[in-house]
């Protein structure tokens, strides 16, 4: 019993000694007597015939009011019984990366820690309580602190791992000090795949590691490409990373619907930086698939939603009318034509990109933007020397310029080749010099020419028509997938009535307007009656390198635990007792007729 409640008992009662001290100080005499109360002194019999230190003969209600009074005090007290066990807190990572295979068996990871955590219930002491926490996509605690073992038992088996990735290094040190601290665990367990980098600052926190390194191969990036002005033209990008020595590997694409394989390919550990797919056939969404056998197979998989399609305002720079009519025929193109006199760098920041043919400005456009054949003496592009018999000696393969181009018929009538610049990158040389450059200026993206691409002439000119639309669509910069669309990240929905589903499943629980993509796939959200679907990737470098240590913070001891936290109330137990006393003391009263007075108690 917590023992601080005798300070104010002891106060309590030295104000209860007068009323407890009068009856003895009543003498033969006659006396007036005043007194604070007066139940005390219901039944003290009237016989005055007795010696100062002889005992008064009291009725059993004065005693049990004696008794009530006391169980009061100590009431108004609130002792506590000490609990002798502490607050045990079992931690569950339940990451992307406790999917991968346990070693020795047939299940994961995810199995053996959920295997291992019963074994460990068992051995925590009956008098500790136990919490349940899982770790993703943040922690949060799975059941309260608890006594009731049995229930702990059943709750386990049904905890499922995500497809999210572990939390920060320095979000699991900072939930593990308000473990250990605001909330008074005592001990910590944590089951995870990731190894301490370091010996644990403090015995409280027992890292309970599973598994260990296994080679691994992951799709750290699947990206589509689809120009809006060739729409039916679909490329895709991969990149692949992890470790493995064993390869080649092979990587198929396939429709994400039916599941029907669209292309393929192999590769080495050279080529995984950048795996790319030309002319794909379009379907609504794809799935990148690694056919190999590794650590982990959540990994080996992504999925891209084919992006759609919309109209690109851009402007046209040239002093011909004709040039602007040819453009016309490409699709989702919304032109405007000025004349070069009429340019200004205002009405230019208003479009996607800028195209100066036969021209060029003083200083780059706010935006992106390509010149045709710029004029001589222009301030942005030194010129070479010229030629009418193009060759094409040299160029960037992977450059998004070159998709699709046959170099040995793309031969411009005219060419002046164009000088090196700080900025920009040669993607096309030929004999007399370089005559594509393209590149970055301060996050816009411009290119040149040294021939002239208009005007647009289609399939009559199919390879240099071909350069123009790779141009704009790279001008355009139209992609898939976006890259906040991560597994573990949360997803904002618009409209009242907005809903994500994950493929054909119930519809997801909202919190506040969000929904966590916990699983990797494909999602389907409806805003505003219109559905759009959404595809969720893993793509974690760090979550893909199985048993990558954990490197946490120092941690400080627990804090010492009050018992007023811990222990068991006794105060409404008392509470209890005194209204039984009351009610015996009233039934007393009514069955045994007062003894007698004190003659000063008469007056």
């Amino acid at each position: 019993m917590n023992l601080a409640f005798l300070t104010p008992l002891a106060f309590q009662l030295l104000y209860a000694l007068p009323l407890l001290i009068v009856p003895y100080l009543l003498r033969k005499q006659e006396t007036e007597v005043v007194v604070p109360a007066l139940f005390l002194y219901q039944g003290l019999p009237t016989d005055s015939r007795r010696r100062l230190w002889g005992w008064p003969r009291l009725s059993p209600s004065i005693l049990l009011q004696l008794l009530l009074l006391l169980v009061l005090i100590a009431a108004a007290a609130q002792p506590f019984l000490h609990r002798q066990g502490g607050k045990v807190a079992l931690v569950l990572d339940t990451s992307a990366s406790m999917q991968a295979r346990a070693p020795e068996s047939s299940g994961s990871l995810f199995d053996l820690a959920k295997q291992q955590m019963l074994q460990a219930l068992e051995t925590i002491p009956r008098a500790d309580s136990v919490s349940l926490f899982t770790n993703t996509p943040l922690p949060a605690a799975v059941a309260a602190t608890s006594g009731d073992r049995a229930q702990l038992r059943t709750l386990l088996p049904s905890l499922t791992v995500t497809d999210a990735p572990d939390p920060s290094d320095e979000v699991l040190s900072a939930f593990f000090s308000q473990l250990l601290g605001e909330q008074g665990f005592q001990q910590v367990f944590f089951f995870t795949d990731r190894p301490l980098a370091a010996p644990a600052s403090t015995n409280a926190l027992t890292v309970v590691t599973l598994g260990g390194p296994q080679a691994n191969l992951a799709i750290s990036s699947f990206r589509l490409d689809r120009s809006p002005f060739l729409p039916n033209e679909i490329g895709a990008t991969v990149t692949v990373g992890g470790a493995d020595t064993s390869g080649p590997w092979t990587l198929s694409i396939e429709d994400a619907e039916t599941g029907n394989r669209l292309a393929s390919r192999s590769f080495t550990k050279a080529e995984a930086s950048g795996l790319s797919f030309a002319r794909l056939p379009i379907a609504t969404a794809y799935r990148a698939r690694l056919e190999v056998t590794d650590g982990l197979a959540l990994d080996n998989e992504a999925y891209a939603v084919l992006p759609p399609l919309r109209e690109v305002s851009v402007l046209l720079v040239s002093p011909s009318p004709e040039v602007a009519r040819s453009l016309n025929a490409i699709p989702n193109l919304r032109l405007e034509r000025i004349a070069p006199q009429e340019y200004t760098a205002a009405h230019a920041a208003r479009f996607a990109f800028v195209l100066f043919h036969l021209t060029a400005p003083d200083a780059f456009p706010p935006t992106n933007a390509a010149f045709f054949l710029p004029p001589e003496g222009n301030r942005l592009f030194p010129l070479g020397n010229s030629t009418q018999r193009v060759r094409v000696t040299e160029w960037i393969a992977a450059h998004p310029l070159t998709s699709y181009l046959a170099f040995p018929l793309f031969s411009p009538t005219y060419a002046q080749s164009l000088r090196p610049t700080g900025w920009g990158q040669a993607v096309i040389k030929s004999t007399v010099g370089p005559l594509v450059v393209a590149g970055e200026v301060e996050g816009k993206r411009y290119a040149a020419t040294g021939f002239d691409v208009l005007p647009y002439l289609g399939k009559r000119n199919l390879p240099v028509s071909i350069f123009t639309l790779n141009l704009l669509g790279w001008l355009a910069d139209h992609a898939g997938q976006p890259p906040s669309a991560l597994t573990g990240s949360s997803f904002t929905l618009g409209g009242d009535a907005a809903s994500v589903r994950f493929a054909d499943e119930p519809v997801l629980p909202t919190t506040g307007g969000r929904v966590i993509l916990l699983r990797q796939g494909l999602y389907s959200a409806t805003e505003y009656g219109v559905e759009r679907r959404i595809a969720a990737n893993l793509s974690n470098a760090q979550e893909s390198h199985l048993a990558s240590p954990l490197q946490l913070t120092p941690l400080a001891d627990p804090t010492p635990v009050a018992p007023e936290t811990t222990g068991q109330p006794v105060w409404p137990w008392l509470l209890a007792g005194a209204l039984v006393l009351l009610t015996l003391d009233r039934w007393l009263a009514v069955r045994s007729p007062v003894v007698g007075r004190g003659k000063g108690l008469d007056q």
